[in-house]
């Protein structure tokens, strides 16, 4: 038994042609979960071979647009294929998106869409995987995620650099990092490489994402860059990146 990720979606709310905006799927056995739903996930999930059906629950690091853009369109095809909601996990905040999305379109309103909302250091599971939360340093309400079974996933959302990530990811297989912008930008909010440093050197190998057309072409360079600092072997994140831990 091992776990499975994919990169569905690497870029931001700014459009590149061949970055979707954020998603990750993970699949362990007969469950699949996705963390974060931005524009372009459907698509995704279907290149993927894999139906808003067959996910068992979704997971929002926060409700920024190109994390949370594609629920509203998950939603519309459970609707439209008579088939139900799968839970959906997120930050404070996280009910209240749903019941507005059903509400401007009240033809979802009898869809039932089970919400719980988490907060830091809170923990859940979903069947057999077991799910922590850390906050995130960011301009929303923002969770990191681990994700602990067979294999230990921690993907980091948007988040400037914080101990929070490092001690949540603390001897994991895998961190999925975001990495906005590369060195020698001012950042707030995000983050860039030589900040990551301190979760990679906890961590067996680390993947970065999100990143900001200020990257183009710098991404594997990126990476290079934070594994030279942090003797933890790191690569560049690409759609449809597909990793197998464990």
């Amino acid at each position: 038994m091992s776990m499975k990720t994919t990169l569905l979606g690497t870029g931001v709310g700014i459009p590149q042609p061949d970055r979707s905006q954020s998603a990750l799927l993970i699949r362990e056995d007969d469950i699949s979960l996705l963390i974060d739903c931005g524009a372009g996930t459907l698509l995704r999930l279907s290149q993927a071979d894999v139906m808003p059906q067959d996910l068992q629950a979704v997971l929002l690091t926060h409700l920024h647009p190109d994390h949370s853009a594609d629920l509203l369109l998950l939603a519309n095809a459970c609707y439209l294929q008579g088939e139900d909601m799968p839970p959906v996990f997120g930050p404070v905040g996280t009910e209240r998106f749903v019941k507005a999305m059903q509400a401007i379109y009240p033809y979802l309103a009898p869809l039932r869409i089970v919400v719980r909302e988490l907060v830091a250091e809170e923990g859940t599971a979903v069947e057999a995987i077991e799910i922590t939360t850390a906050e995130a340093v960011h301009s929303v309400a923002a969770l990191c995620y681990r994700i602990d079974s067979s294999a230990s996933l921690v993907c980091s959302g948007d988040t400037e650099p914080t101990m929070n990530v490092a001690e949540l990811a603390e001897g994991a297989d895998l961190l999925i990092h975001e990495c906005s912008f590369p060195e020698g930008i001012s950042v707030t909010n995000h983050s860039t490489p030589l900040g990551i440093v301190p979760a990679a050197q906890v961590v067996k190998h680390v993947v970065l994402t999100h990143f900001y057309p200020d990257c183009r072409g710098l991404e594997d360079a990126m990476a290079r860059q934070l594994e030279d600092a942090s003797g933890t072997f790191a690569q560049a994140a690409r759609d449809g990146l597909q990793l197998e831990i464990g």
